[in-house]
């Protein structure tokens, strides 16, 4: 064991010490913290610790809103106080625009999602013998922290756990391990199991009784592996809506976690695009932006998975937005393709835009590009190739819509 001083945060939202000219993280810690810790393991060049004792807290410490915090490998960041936590998610960004030789003014206010706002959510549980454990990994681990709720979601999550987890006793046998993905939609909730247990007649009559039960829109089933999603009860078709468009949600799409956050990210690349017809949407999903844009002039979507481009493509049908499927992870679209778009917007994977990026750095492309980004290291590498091919960065706006947690969306505006 050894005491250490926390100097800083990095940038997974762990305390930063040194021991013996090396780096030392500490989760659960903030600046200013003398803890003492014990080291578990390298973490890169340096250490990763776990603190034991608190011996002086730092000045930005509060007490941490939720009690599974610590447990629960959700949160990070509950026990720092809301100043010092804003500011470091700022400095996520700093970051990024200091590397880019940017003016510091291009970095805009960060835009805030307030917790208890969160509409969707994938749940881990195991059916052991006394029933069913139901809640999120911890830290680092495949362990379950059954949760009775989640400050970050809407309430009605909470309401449905008690039942949910007497469903899942009642047709998964002892032993197995799965995931449960709810999504609130304008419809009802849609609800998608995944786990090993096979069903039978029986098991299909409770989980169909619990969607009537439950008022759920939607109730499918999905053998890991297998591929194939079953739906086994379809009480109303779930639907979203996107600036005024219906469009179906198929299983297992993607969504933005919360209504608030979807709405600041669209009126943030609504507002950059402006009049920039005509527009490319690439990464489109269900059409989020896409459909935010479509009075601005026509809009072609590149999505690559093909159930999302059929529901969006429908709800699409009459208008100046057409969807088309295409990986451009695999296939992105080349330099003289996107010489007929004006604007641009993109909102790739954690894993950033990949080759895509190259191409929109070529010569004679768009004037401006939008980039919506959930992960600021992979932005920093798409916005340095995009500099490099003669963009400059007008304008980057931090998103929190993760409270407490590492990670950060951001919008940035790029003009040549």
């Amino acid at each position: 064991m050894l005491e250490l001083d926390i100097l800083t945060l990095g940038a997974r939202g762990d305390g930063l010490a040194t021991h013996e000219g090396l780096s030392v993280f500490v989760p659960y810690t903030v600046p200013g913290d003398r803890v003492l810790a014990r080291l578990e393991g390298r973490r890169g060049d340096g250490w990763l610790a776990q603190p034991l004792e608190i011996l002086a807290a730092g000045e930005g410490r509060r007490a941490p809103p939720c009690p599974y915090f610590g447990r629960c490998g959700g949160c990070a960041l509950q026990h720092l106080a809301d100043e010092p936590y804003l500011r470091w998610k700022e400095r996520l960004l700093e970051g990024v625009t200091a590397k880019l030789g940017a003016d510091a003014g291009v970095l805009g206010p960060i835009r805030r999602v307030a917790p208890g706002s969160r509409r969707r959510a994938t749940f881990a549980f195991a059916r052991q013998a006394k029933g069913v454990s139901l809640g999120f990994n911890a830290r680092s681990s495949h362990d379950i922290v059954d949760i009775a709720q989640c400050l970050l979601l809407l309430p009605w999550f909470s309401e449905l756990f008690p039942p949910l987890r007497a469903l899942l006793t009642a047709v998964c046998p002892e032993g197995t391990r799965g995931d449960v993905s709810l999504t609130g939609t304008e419809t009802g909730i849609d609800m998608l199991v995944e786990a090993e247990s096979r069903l039978d007649l029986f098991d299909r009559q409770r989980l169909a009784a619990f969607a009537e039960d439950h008022d759920l829109a939607r109730l499918s089933w999905r053998r890991p592996g297998a591929g194939a999603i079953e739906p086994l009860a379809e009480r109303r078709p779930p639907m979203v809506r996107f600036s005024g468009f219906t469009v179906g949600l198929p299983p297992a799409a993607f969504l933005q976690p919360s209504l608030e956050g979807e709405a600041v990210l669209t009126a943030l690349v609504a507002d950059a695009i402006g009049a920039g017809s005509p527009v490319a949407d690439l990464f489109a999903g269900l059409g989020t932006f896409s459909f935010a844009l479509a009075g601005k002039g026509a809009v072609r979507a590149f999505e690559g998975d093909a159930a999302a481009v059929g529901a969006a493509a429908r709800a699409a049908h009459g208008t100046g937005v057409r969807f088309e499927k295409r990986d451009l992870a695999q296939t992105p679209l080349r330099p003289d393709e996107l010489k007929q778009f004006r604007s641009v917007v993109a909102d790739p994977p954690r894993a950033g835009c990949g080759p895509q990026a190259e191409n929109l750095a070529s010569p004679g492309g768009p004037s401006r590009l939008v980039m919506v980004s959930c992960n600021p290291a992979t932005l920093a590498r798409d916005l340095r190739l995009l500099v490099d091919g003669g963009y400059q960065l007008q304008s980057l706006t931090p998103v929190d819509q993760f409270p407490w947690t590492a990670h950060l969306e951001a919008v940035a505006v790029l003009e040549r």
